[in-house]
């Protein structure tokens, strides 16, 4: 039973790192974060057309998307 425990305590800490690991970037880079239209925005540059930007339904789904196009390539 002890060694569940320790595996979910585990899941946990991993978990938990993993998430604050999402918000490196943005503490770093701090980007602008605001409401466009319906959506969520996190934006990195003067615009959205030249900077680097998330979408998303709330903050944290727009840091994901955000951290997702820092990661990419130009097309």
């Amino acid at each position: 039973m002890n060694d569940h425990i320790n595996a979910r305590i585990d899941e946990s800490r991993l978990a938990a790192a993993v998430e604050a690991e999402e918000y490196n970037l943005v503490a770093l880079l701090k980007p602008r974060v605001f409401i466009d239209q319906n959506r969520w925005c996190v934006l990195y540059g003067e615009n959205i057309q030249d900077g680097v930007v998330g979408f998303g339904e709330s903050p944290q789904l727009a840091v994901y998307a955000f951290n997702k196009a820092w990661r990419g390539t130009l097309s």
